[in-house]
This record gives C-alpha cells, sequence and structure tokens, in this order.
C-alpha cells in the first residue's frame, strides 16, 4: 500500500504540472515587493528608472533602450518570461542576468516588485 502512494505521489508531482499546462516551469515562492524595491534601487533604477518607465539615466542612452515596466507590452508577459529576465539577462541588449549577482530570494522580491510597477 506504501508502494502505491508512494508512486501516486510521485506521479502527480510529475504529471499535475504537465496537465496543468505548467510544464517545465519552475514554481517559485512569491517574493516581497518591499523588499524587492530596495534591491531595484540598488540595481536595476540606473536603466529602469524610479517607476520602471526605463527612463533612468543610463536606460535612456543604451540601444535598444531599457524596459519600460508600465507598458502595455510589458504587462502582457507571464512571470515567468521576466523571472527568465532578470536571472539570464536579454543578450543582445544591455540587460544582464543578475543569478549570481542576487540570491534567489533578493530576485524573487524584485519580480515582485517590478509586477507592482505594471499595476
Amino acid at each position: 500500500m506504501k508502494k502505491v502512494l508512494a508512486l501516486v505521489a510521485v506521479g502527480a508531482f510529475v504529471i499535475l504540472p504537465w496537465l496543468t499546462g505548467m510544464g517545465n516551469t519552475v514554481v517559485h515562492a512569491a517574493g516581497d515587493a518591499r523588499k524587492g524595491k530596495a534591491v531595484y534601487e540598488k540595481s536595476c533604477v540606473l536603466c529602469h528608472g524610479p517607476q520602471g518607465r526605463g527612463d533612468g539615466p543610463v536606460g535612456k542612452t543604451i540601444n535598444p533602450p531599457a524596459a519600460d515596466f508600465t507598458s502595455a507590452a510589458s504587462k502582457k508577459k507571464p512571470d515567468a518570461e521576466l523571472l527568465d529576465t532578470i536571472e539570464h539577462g536579454r543578450p543582445p541588449t544591455a540587460m544582464t542576468g543578475w543569478k549570481g549577482q542576487l540570491s534567489e530570494i533578493e530576485i524573487q522580491d524584485v519580480l515582485a516588485y517590478v509586477k507592482s510597477l505594471r499595476q
């Protein structure tokens, strides 16, 4: 009986995400936008600006310009895409990846803050 329950649990863990469309998406805990704001102000504001409009002093000078999180296009991006951009950057743009420079928790916090700017 224990083997059957273990197999059902493993099956649910493997099959349920596939059935619900999550596929290979890694689910992360929700970040804290308040903490994310502090990280954003140290690491992101020069390019993305204080309100996330891509109008920071550096963001206005790079080509392509820094992303505007308040734009309609940005608001359509799923969390997984934003997370991937924060972690790995957007080659060949000036957006560099922060994985390894920020902790996983800080990355989740920044993601939460960026999502709050999109509202």
